[in-house]
């Protein structure tokens, strides 16, 4: 197949794992040096989408590995249920490790893939179906036809019927200062997915 040489799809996987690496686990240094010194003008999209990603790097060139993992923890770690649940089916259905969860795992076998040994966390893990989405952008085993009808029906099967009440979760918290900017990067890019993803545009706005 045609290698992806499209300057579209390598910034949305970009995107896709910043927002990974975030959900996954608390930022290290490298991390937060890395966003704080990214360039918040790159790119050719308007909208929200740039505001978002500069208060990000804002926010990260302010906090320390060590502030950092003090929120990420006081927000989505818990002996029970967390501040915020970074889980699909909680939003879905209001419980863990429900319906929505087997439809992933059906889908994600007929995709071809699987949680990796040693891996705890449930597939449906926010930061898990960001990663599967990274991979689905960069897949260059289909053709780009293939690729987008593919990263279609996952988006929307599987990230959109939820996202937006993650963002909604954190951005209420008052102490939520770096993972503020995070959902809110989060729910613009996903938002400009959907539109590009939903068939409303089929490139992103120049």
């Amino acid at each position: 197949m045609k290698p992806i040489e499209d300057d579209l799809d390598v910034t949305r996987g970009d995107c896709y794992a910043v927002l990974a690496r975030l959900f996954m686990a608390p930022p290290d240094e490298a991390c937060l040096a890395a966003l704080s010194a990214a360039d918040a003008t790159a790119g050719s999209v308007q909208g929200a989408l740039p505001d978002a990603w500069a208060l990000l790097g804002a926010r990260a060139a302010q906090a320390t590995p060590e502030s950092a993992q003090r929120e990420y923890e006081a927000l989505f770690v818990a002996v029970g249920r967390p501040r915020v649940v970074l889980y699909a089916s909680w939003y879905l259905t209001g419980f863990m490790m429900e319906k929505p969860l087997a439809v992933l795992r059906d889908d994600l076998a007929a995709l071809g893939l699987a949680r990796r040994d040693g891996v705890r966390e449930p597939e449906d893990h926010f930061a898990a179906l960001l990663e599967v989405m990274r991979h689905l952008v960069g897949d260059d085993s289909h053709s780009e036809e293939q690729r987008l009808a593919l990263q279609q029906r996952f988006f929307l099967a599987h990230i959109d019927p939820w996202c937006a009440k993650l963002c909604d979760a954190v951005e209420a918290l008052d102490d939520a200062v770096l993972y503020r900017a995070a959902a809110n990067f989060a729910r613009a890019f996903l938002a400009v997915e959907k539109t590009f993803l939903g068939g409303e545009n089929r490139r992103y706005k120049q």
